[in-house]
């Protein structure tokens, strides 16, 4: 009899957290370990990599976007004329 294969998800990847039962985001796996967020953001967790399952209809791939502040390039003069 041939093994189940193991789910293994990818980053970004919403997943079901089995131990909570919990939609969550699958960050990173290291080992054994998964580490998940909430889709909206917040604290990163890890759990048994084994505990994570496949949404119904398929993988769903989140994506955050989040603004980016300029650092110190508003206030740095990029006219070469007045150098």
């Amino acid at each position: 009899m041939a093994k189940p294969k193991h789910f293994r998800p990818q980053v970004g990847e919403l997943v079901k957290d089995e131990t909570t039962g919990e939609h969550v985001v699958h960050m990173e796996t290291i080992g054994r370990r998964a580490y998940i967020r909430p889709p909206g953001g917040g604290v990163e967790r890890d759990v048994d990599a084994a505990k994570l399952s496949e949404l119904p209809g398929g993988p769903g791939v989140v994506v955050h976007i989040v603004p980016d502040k300029l650092s110190g390039f508003a206030n740095a003069d990029c006219n070469e004329a007045d150098a």
